[in-house]
């Protein structure tokens, strides 16, 4: 039974009953390559189904197929959803729009923390919320520390609004020059949009 199920022919049926079930859902363009390998299958099934090398071949073939039918799946589950390609966009529209000004060290109340300040502002027309962001401290060029935060202190940032914010660093007990920055960038790591009510 096994050996039947596992010939060449039977798997070059079941690949062919695949690509029929498979081509009502796909996209014109794949369907027609589709249709062009059923007719290349069936033609090396005509001439030569009682031959060894071609049964070897129509295996081969079948298994290329197989693959090929995954990944066009897949890449078609990836790229269908216009929704998330909506969202992508208004995701970057917005993000280009935030901006982070202002960013300078300041005395901390803990001798074992520096302590930076910033300004944060939405210039763009969408309220947004759980922000995260990256704080790089450099030292002579060289960076020397590194932290991704949420703003736990803003809950929604509406649109054109602007908030001060503050970050600590935990310095080494043995605190001396070479633990403190001289330089930090700040980036956004992540947010996202309110949509409308």
């Amino acid at each position: 039974m096994w050996k039947i199920i596992n010939s060449p022919i039977v798997i070059a049926i079941i690949v062919i009953a695949a690509l029929f079930c498979f081509r009502a859902a796909m996209k014109p363009k794949l369907a027609g390559e589709i249709r062009a390998a059923y007719n290349e299958l069936n033609s090396i099934i005509q001439d030569g189904s009682s031959d060894a090398e071609k049964s070897k071949a129509i295996q081969q073939f079948a298994q290329e197929i197989g693959t090929q039918i995954r990944m066009g799946l897949s890449e078609g589950f990836k790229s269908d959803n216009p929704q998330k390609q909506d969202k992508d966009k208004v995701y970057a529209a917005v993000k280009q729009k935030i901006d982070i000004t202002g960013i300078k060290s300041v005395q901390s109340e803990w001798p074992t923390h520096e302590k930076i300040i910033f300004m944060l502002r939405n210039n763009s027309d969408k309220a947004i919320s759980n922000l995260r962001l990256n704080y790089e401290y450099y030292k002579k060029g060289e960076m020397i520390d590194c932290r991704n935060d949420w703003m736990s202190e803003v809950k929604i940032l509406d649109p054109n609004q602007e908030i001060a914010l503050s970050q600590d660093r935990t310095l080494p007990k043995d605190t001396n020059d070479n633990s403190k920055s001289d330089d930090v960038k700040i980036k956004i790591t992540s947010f996202d949009v309110k949509q409308a009510e």
